[in-house]
């Protein structure tokens, strides 16, 4: 599930924030190449740590969301814009 790399550098940007680190933070999994390839990953590591102080509904209905649309072949860039402005909101309010 491959997405513009663009994208995933916003991907990476957010999942930084929450982390508060550079490119490569834990374990080298934050960062644009590997979001580029695995879009699903930003989320699980950026919402991770912030579990504790979101809803749990919230956060699993995100998670169950977007892991359909991700795996699906027939989605599309709005979809993809949709998830990144959707995670950057959750992670912004926790």
């Amino acid at each position: 599930m491959r997405i513009d790399h663009g994208n995933a550098i916003t991907l990476e940007h957010i999942v930084r924030k929450v982390y508060n680190c550079d490119r490569f933070g834990m374990g080298g999994y934050i960062n644009s190449d590997h979001f580029e390839f695995s879009p699903f990953d930003a989320a699980l590591i950026a919402l991770a740590p912030l579990w504790q102080r979101i809803d749990s509904h919230t956060v699993e209905d995100f998670l169950f969301k977007w892991e359909n649309v991700l795996r699906k072949d027939d989605r599309t860039e709005q979809s993809i814009s949709d998830y990144i402005n959707e995670l950057d909101e959750l992670v912004t309010t926790a």
